[in-house]
């Protein structure tokens, strides 16, 4: 009788076990919790940047890059990005460039083109 006891308890362990496979957990909804990382930049700050700005004018639009990077003091990276499941829903970047007299001399990255698209969709609303 104990050993039949055993048996079944075995048995139940084992398909307790099993259910939980990585490949069935990917499949719940509820425990994929989305990861935001950086800050996200606000469309109207992104696209006031100009060539000339100071690094203070920079900061007071967009804030200050999250990480400094001591070997590239003319530039500063920004990125936002959203993660669900391991795989990236959105992400944007922004770089600043700075000349020797600490001005903005360029701006790059696909957060200016969202923001022109949040920008024109607020604007197509509006209307």
């Amino acid at each position: 009788m104990k050993t039949h006891l055993l048996a079944i308890a075995a048995i139940a362990a084992i398909a307790a076990l099993s259910a939980c496979t990585p490949k069935l957990v990917e499949k719940l909804p509820y425990y994929k919790l989305s990861v935001v990382q950086g800050i996200p930049l606000d469309a109207n700050a992104v696209l006031a940047l100009r060539a000339g700005m100071t690094r203070q004018q920079v900061a007071m639009e967009i804030g200050t890059p999250l990480l400094n990077n001591a070997f590239r003091t003319d530039r500063w990276d920004y990125v936002y990005e959203v993660v669900r499941g391991n795989k990236v829903k959105e992400h944007r970047n922004l770089s600043v460039y700075f000349d020797a007299n600490g001005a903005v001399s360029r701006i790059e990255g696909n957060a200016l083109d969202y923001a022109r698209e949040q920008i024109a969709a607020s604007q197509q609303t509006a209307k």
